[in-house]
């Protein structure tokens, strides 16, 4: 199986919140001939703050530019109800990859997770799903055999894991189906997810330098010369420990290649002009 990098792409605002949707086409140009697909309105693109329609227009805008097959929608919300409605529709524009974030804000036990993501492909049939766990911004910890439980589920193809549910790695890469994809959110690890036997990342670092990614997933592919693959992965481990997981560092280094306000509309710590500065040179240096 090919090294996978999936970026997950962020979105750039005006100082008055619109989004620049030139800017947002100029990113998915930029990424399109070094990742394998993207990941659209997900936690790196700020989906909390996106309303419906603009979900939707970001999911057909990435279709025209990277083609469907290489979108993945993120399609999660508080409730079943409102991922169905997004799913559905994101389904027209002729997405066939949907990753879904698990329930979030209010507690849920296991069998109330296994039924969300039950209710989820049931009521999406034909696409491929991807579970989406971030316990740090849910609020819930899947445990291996739950994790087993909802790959069971027909439709599943994958997993996404962010924050502290890479630490579970590899339990949850033991209970993957025949054929199942698991991605880790740690943009610096993944060598160890390939070792382990899992199949990439979905890395909202590499809208920043997607050059260097795509290098590093070529070297770990050819498995050919190991000391360029070394070499590679220190310096993407120093792009990462530099840029994320911020989204408002992640913005400043992308404006470097992408000219965009590359504002937020949520909430977040502001770096200072030195930080910035280094975020711009080590982008324009990695291009």
């Amino acid at each position: 199986m090919t090294v996978q990098i999936i970026s997950a792409l962020p979105v750039s605002f005006s100082a008055d919140g619109t989004i620049e949707w030139d800017t947002f086409d100029a990113l998915l140009t930029r990424v399109a001939p070094h990742v394998h697909a993207a990941l659209i309105a997900g936690t790196t693109g700020e989906f909390p703050s996106l309303d419906d329609d603009e979900r939707q227009e970001a999911f057909r805008r990435a279709c025209l530019i990277l083609g469907t097959e290489r979108v993945i929608a993120h399609i999660g919300h508080a409730s079943l109800h409102q991922v169905v409605r997004i799913g559905r529709a994101a389904a027209q524009l002729g997405i066939t990859r949907m990753a879904t974030l698990s329930p979030y804000y209010l507690p849920a036990d296991d069998a109330a997770v296994i039924d969300f993501y039950r209710g989820v492909t049931s009521a999406l049939p034909g696409i491929e799903h991807y579970v989406y766990l971030f316990p740090e911004r849910t609020g819930i910890v899947v445990s291996p055999e739950t994790f087993g439980e909802i790959m069971a589920l027909p439709g599943v193809r994958g997993a996404k894991l962010s924050g502290a549910a890479t630490e579970l790695l590899v339990p949850y890469i033991a209970q993957l189906q025949p054929g199942q994809e698991l991605y880790s959110g740690d943009d610096s690890t993944l060598p160890l997810v390939l070792a382990e036997g899992g199949t990439g990342v979905v890395s909202g670092v590499s809208a920043a330098y997607p050059e260097t990614f795509a290098r590093l997933a070529a070297a770990l592919d050819e498995a050919v010369d190991g000391t360029e693959a070394a070499r590679l992965q220190q310096t993407v481990v120093a792009l990462v420990q530099l840029t994320g997981p911020s989204i408002i560092r992640l913005k400043a280094a992308v404006s470097a290649n992408v000219p965009g306000t590359w504002e937020s509309r949520m909430s977040m710590a502001a770096i200072d002009d030195s930080l910035r500065q280094d975020l711009l040179a080590a982008a324009s240096s990695n291009a």
